[in-house]
């Protein structure tokens, strides 16, 4: 007889995703505005930090300070351990 009903393992991997999605989103809120506005450009744009930088009209030391700031808390917040 067969079945349509979806492997557990599917079920799990997508519960598990959308529950990380979850924490992402909520962690990059806990970000400052000026944080949150680079990480989200970098990561999800897909910008480098020269394309961040003038996008935002700022210097490019500002956005890898900016960057590596936020990506700690991130860090921290997702409680990831390198």
């Amino acid at each position: 007889m067969a079945s349509s009903a979806i492997a557990y393992d599917e079920v799990a991997e997508a519960v598990e995703a959308r529950l990380d999605r979850e924490r992402v989103r909520r962690c990059l809120g806990t970000l400052t505005e000026l944080q949150r506005e680079s990480v989200t450009l970098a990561y999800y744009g897909g910008y480098t930090y020269r394309e961040v930088a003038g996008l935002l009209g700022v210097a490019i030391g500002t956005v890898k300070t900016r960057m590596r700031d936020g990506l700690i808390r991130l860090r921290d917040c997702l409680g990831v351990d390198l």
